[in-house]
């Protein structure tokens, strides 16, 4: 079967209305180099042969060149003159400064949704840290990471600001690609789950200050863990 014949429509619905909702096969590229980068299933510096991934994936390399240039635009892929597309090596200031601007974004996030969110929003996030506090007792770090980005990306994207939650999501992924790969540990997961039910409790009081300065701690305290498996790839 042709994998860049015409995508196939898949069904939505918003506003009890149905939609479709179609994903090309440049985006499913992207989506699919996107998801092994930051799984650290390709290591950092490691080269992007766009042959070799079109093959993979059973595609054209037209496809996979707009999902490189696409990589490259959200930091993750860095385009070599003459050589090609490799993931981009991370630096410590880089590190430094993507958890800055997340910090910043997030603070007010939190803010906002500590002043505007629904009871039944809140309750809705109470119920994703549930799923978030089970992955941790079972210690399955896939589930773990899917429960913990839906949590935030709950939060960032209650208020409809779409630009800021993927410009978070895009400043990130570096360094989970490098936490995905250096490991973590059950005292990372108690530290982020101790944090998750603090926020939660500041926006049932509806504390926005609360909220933005416990998120952050959050960010903080992810970046702490960040540098130092930074430092340990430098050993």
């Amino acid at each position: 079967m042709d994998q860049d014949a015409p995508p196939v429509a898949k069904p939505r619905r918003r506003n009890g209305a149905s939609e479709v909702k179609t994903e090309t096969t440049y985006q499913r590229v992207t989506n699919l180099l996107r998801t092994e980068i930051i799984a650290g299933d390709i290591p950092l510096g490691g080269w992007l042969r766009m042959t070799a991934i079109a093959e993979r994936f059973g595609v054209s390399v037209q496809p996979v060149r707009e999902a490189l240039q696409q990589l490259e635009g959200e930091g993750l892929v860095e385009m070599i003159p003459n050589h090609g597309a490799r993931v981009r090596e991370i630096d410590r200031n880089r590190l430094v400064y993507s958890h800055e601007i997340g910090e910043a974004l997030e603070s007010f996030l939190s803010r906002q949704f500590a002043e505007e969110a629904s009871l039944s929003s809140l309750k809705k996030l109470e119920a994703l840290q549930v799923e978030h506090d089970a992955a941790i007792e079972a210690m399955d770090w896939a589930r773990i990471d899917a429960a913990n980005h839906a949590f935030h990306r709950f939060i960032n994207t209650h208020g409809g600001n779409l630009e800021a939650a993927d410009l978070i999501a895009r400043y990130y992924g570096l360094s989970e690609s490098l936490m995905n790969k250096q490991g973590r540990d059950a005292a990372f997961a108690s530290r982020v789950r101790t944090e998750h039910h603090a926020l939660l409790d500041a926006f049932r009081r509806r504390d926005p200050d609360a909220a933005a300065k416990i998120n952050a701690q959050h960010v903080r305290g992810t970046l702490g863990d960040v540098l130092a498996a930074y430092e340990a790839t430098k050993r």
